[in-house]
């Protein structure tokens, strides 16, 4: 299984292009064993400007920092996931390219990093509203907006007021989106998190050096997991049918989808897509479904 074939990061990052549009990246630029550039990722500051660096490279996206602790998500595997989502989009609206401003996506959960209303954008041409919960991510996330001229009039933050709900509070009455997209809470504690991540490290054979893609309280995890926060997000998107053409999730874990799948059944939906994706060892599933 690869990479979508209209993903622009097929292949190995090629560091000497990279570097060329974002000068910052170099000093974090290392020599494998095997002779090749790299990068050490189990930094978390070399990750942020390997993002920062795909970004001005192949989106001309030049501004792009987060503070402290905020999750700097894996740019290849969201570009993936948009990339169905707009196979989607095309094939439910009967066009052969859904490109330009007459389309809109609902990113639930933008964070910080706001990197599915940029890829949408700056790949696609699309509108996007991006959703929080937590004002300073989406303070972050607007000034990367405003810094960059290209994303100007593409890309709107809202603030969810109440943490408990997804869909409510953030589409409005007369809106349509073609796709909504959501990268849930993974862990259903912060116990559980940490314990993934003390796994991972011992897996790497290193000490325990943070989270390098690092990630807030709300970004990793929730009451339930992703399990609980997915079927909440199905219940609420039959009262939200007639206004988003197709709802998606990401799935991390596959033990999850049965359940999903059963509770999409019980609520008679139109379709129901289940659309895998492999990054390296991960395998997700892109959860999608539509009411009409």
């Amino acid at each position: 299984m690869s990479l979508h074939p209209n993903n622009p990061h097929q292949g190995r990052y090629d560091f000497t292009r990279l570097c060329r549009h974002y000068p910052a990246l170099q000093a974090f630029i290392i020599t494998t064993p095997a002779g090749d550039s790299s990068i050490d990722f189990s930094q978390a500051a070399a990750v942020q400007a390997l993002n920062a660096a795909i970004l001005a490279c192949h989106y001309q996206v030049t501004y792009w920092q987060l503070p402290p602790g905020y999750l700097c998500p894996p740019i290849p595997g969201r570009a993936d996931y948009l990339h169905y989502a707009a196979d989607l989009v095309a094939e439910l609206t009967g066009v052969a390219k859904a490109q330009g401003k007459q389309f809109r996506l609902l990113d639930l959960g933008c964070g910080a990093n706001c990197i599915y209303p940029i890829l949408a954008s700056r790949s696609f041409g699309w509108r996007a509203v991006g959703s929080d919960i937590d004002n300073t991510a989406l303070k972050v996330a607007g000034a990367i907006v405003k810094a960059n001229a290209n994303l100007k009039g593409l890309i709107e933050l809202r603030l969810q007021p109440k943490a408990t709900e997804l869909l409510f509070g953030i589409i409005q009455p007369g809106e349509y989106y073609d796709i909504s997209v959501c990268n849930p809470p993974f862990y259903t504690s912060a116990a559980e998190a940490a314990a993934a991540n003390q796994q991972k490290w011992q897996k790497l054979g290193k000490a325990n050096n943070g989270r390098n893609f690092a990630g807030t309280a709300n970004e990793l995890w929730c009451e339930g997991g992703e399990v609980a926060f997915i079927k909440k997000l199905i219940a609420d998107s039959s009262l939200f049918a007639g206004q988003v053409g197709w709802f998606t999730s990401l799935v991390s874990q596959q033990k999850h989808l049965p359940a999903l799948v059963a509770q999409l059944r019980r609520l008679a939906v139109a379709e129901v897509r289940q659309i895998k994706m492999q990054h390296g060892q991960k395998i997700s599933t892109i959860l999608a479904w539509r009411f009409s």
